[in-house]
């Protein structure tokens, strides 16, 4: 009977953790990388965190499909965006069943690998080891009508 608790312990711990482990960012997952997302966070290699309260820049990305960019973007009080002509081509690259954006600038191209992506709710690594932990944008507009 012993053995028979045993057994049955070890496959229920193997059962959790199986139920426990994230598989990553699935091909549909991807419908929720186009918009605007704010920074809330950055976790450092060694574990430190910096915590982004307000963040004075967003980021735009863009995505058709294949290929897109990565726009930085200033929100004002009013509802609209302050930004540049300036936009960063980026790729969706799948490898070894990971999920990455391929960033080409004119002097650097780099990747980072999306390690999760939901409606409200993206973390990225980059090839440096710095996590970037954001939520979607929800902009706040000031204007006569709310005084």
């Amino acid at each position: 009977m012993r053995l028979f608790h045993s057994d049955l312990s070890a496959t229920l711990a193997i059962l959790f953790l199986l139920a426990s482990c994230n598989p990553g960012p699935q091909k549909g997952d991807l419908q929720h990388l186009p918009g605007y997302w704010e920074i809330t966070k950055v976790i450092f290699p060694d574990g430190t965190e910096k915590e982004y309260k307000v963040s004075a820049t967003i980021e735009y990305l863009q995505w058709d499909g294949t290929n897109g960019y990565r726009k930085k973007m200033q929100p004002t009080l009013e509802g609209t965006y302050l930004t540049s002509d300036d936009a960063l081509p980026m790729q969706i690259i799948w490898r070894d069943d990971r999920l990455f954006l391929k960033f080409i600038g004119a002097e650097d191209t780099w990747e980072e690998e999306i390690l999760q992506i939901e409606a409200g709710k993206l973390i990225m690594r980059h090839g440096n080891g710095l996590k970037y932990i954001y939520q979607k944008y929800e902009p706040m507009t000031i204007g006569k009508d709310n005084v």
